[in-house]
């Protein structure tokens, strides 16, 4: 009796048992947080892939040409992954696609080298670079990726191929693209909603409203994509056949465009180490008549269109190239054309007297209006001497600008123009009888 009483007389014994069991629920809710579920990881990633040879999947049977082959020397793939940051790159190096014609397609003994194409890509990079945030965001969720910024490094894309290796290269790339698009056999995610950028189901998210969904994270992430590409040297052939392009733009371009003026000349210059049957080129019949009449017609349009002095120059140029080496009969037809726009070059060589000049340019001036000049007077020259009558309403004209450029420094450009004076003395002399009033046959005293 006596130990019962005192222990209910004892309120300290009583209570002791209680706050045991408290402290323990609260050590046991603490043990639950591990720290270690939250730490952060750094992921470096390295690898590197050597000799690669793939195929470019499509159908095919043994009437169609093979699948184009890829031919791949290197691939490496970094990525180093943190916490708020995660940068990946990507280099090939360099990559090779050959493709071949129809099994079935016969060509001449001259023509066999068409038999395969190639696309050659020298190299390409790719850098990307994506930025995280932990800012209001709990310890149980995911980051929000605000940012994801790309650059794009391309090297040079050179190539030959014919018309039905081209699209055989571009149906297998269809093929590609359809088996990596196709929504049908695609995987379906498992869960039915998408989480907005608050963490939560977009249904359930305070921020959605009847008109619209709060947004993803993809929705509102600032993304940058910045590419560039180091230059495209595609050749498309086949026998019999030639691709002629605009050479005419290049004139406009203020690095190269006096150096494509030049080589105008060499498509239909004679020469024995390019544009020849032992280089594998197919010379037809009057090929050089035939890229005169497709090119003479935009030249002299771009010379008497263009507000640009330099690219004056360089249509002027590109005209005078291409003229030496032409038959005179074909030069015949067209003399009425390019005389005007000759003897307009032979003005404008002095680029002063054209536009609005800046004084800075003076010495730069002189020397391409002596080029032009030099170039415009060898192309009259030669005109002339082939045919000097159709100049005959312009012998004026020529002569007040020829006079003072016989005295003219670099020697060359006055031996031009007294050749040009020379072809002139061909012309029919005109007789000129002055005016004389009948008032003259009188004397004051018959008067």
């Amino acid at each position: 009796m006596n130990q019962t009483l005192l222990k209910k007389e004892n309120p300290a014994e009583v209570s002791q048992p209680e706050e045991s069991k408290s402290s323990s629920l609260v050590e046991d809710k603490k043990s639950e947080f591990d720290c270690r579920k939250y730490r952060q990881f750094a992921v470096t990633v390295y690898l590197d892939i050597q000799n690669v040879l793939g195929h470019l999947l499509k159908d095919c049977t043994e009437q169609y040409p093979p699948c184009p082959t890829v031919a791949l020397d290197r691939l490496i793939f970094e990525m180093n992954k943190r916490y708020s940051e995660t940068q990946l790159q990507v280099v090939v190096s360099p990559l090779i696609l050959t493709t071949s014609d129809d099994p079935n397609h016969q060509r001449l003994s001259a023509h066999q080298h068409l038999h395969t194409g190639f696309l050659m890509l020298s190299g390409l990079q790719m850098r990307g670079d994506a930025m995280f945030s932990a800012e209001e965001r709990s310890l149980d969720e995911e980051t929000l990726e605000y940012a994801w910024l790309v650059e794009l490094t391309v090297g040079t894309l050179s190539g030959k191929l014919t018309t039905p290796q081209l699209q055989n290269i571009i149906t297998a790339l269809e093929a590609f693209v359809f088996t990596v698009e196709d929504a049908e056999n695609s995987l379906r995610h498992p869960r039915p909603y998408l989480y907005c950028y608050h963490g939560t189901p977009q249904p359930q998210c305070p921020q959605t409203t009847s008109e619209h969904f709060c947004p993803t994270t993809d929705t509102i992430k600032y993304k940058m994509v910045r590419a560039s590409l180091d230059g495209i040297s595609l050749n498309l052939v086949e026998s019999g056949t030639i691709l002629c392009f605009q050479m005419q733009e290049l004139l406009s371009d203020p690095l190269i465009g006096m150096e494509a003026a030049h080589y105008f000349g060499t498509i239909v210059k004679d020469h024995n180490y390019a544009l020849t049957s032992h280089t594998h080129a197919n010379i037809r019949l009057l090929h050089k008549q035939r890229f005169f009449e497709c090119v003479v017609g935009p030249l002299v349009e771009l010379f008497s269109t263009t507000n640009d002095i330099k690219t004056k120059s360089c249509a002027l140029v590109a005209i005078a190239s291409l003229l030496p080496w032409l038959p005179h009969i074909v030069l015949n037809a067209h003399i009425q054309k390019l005389l005007p726009v000759l003897l307009q070059g032979l003005y404008t060589s002095d680029f002063s007297k054209i536009g609005e000049v800046s004084i800075n340019l003076e010495r730069h001036d002189a020397r391409c209006g002596s080029e032009t000049r030099l170039s415009t007077l060898t192309t009259l020259a030669s005109l002339l001497k082939q045919n000097a009558s159709p100049a005959e309403r312009h012998t004026s004209t020529l002569i007040s600008f020829l006079m003072p450029l016989t005295t003219y420094h670099p020697l060359t450009v006055g031996v031009k123009a007294l050749e040009c004076l020379a072809a002139l003395v061909t012309l029919p002399v005109s007789v000129i009888l002055p005016y004389r009033n009948e008032v003259s046959f009188f004397t004051a005293e018959e008067v």
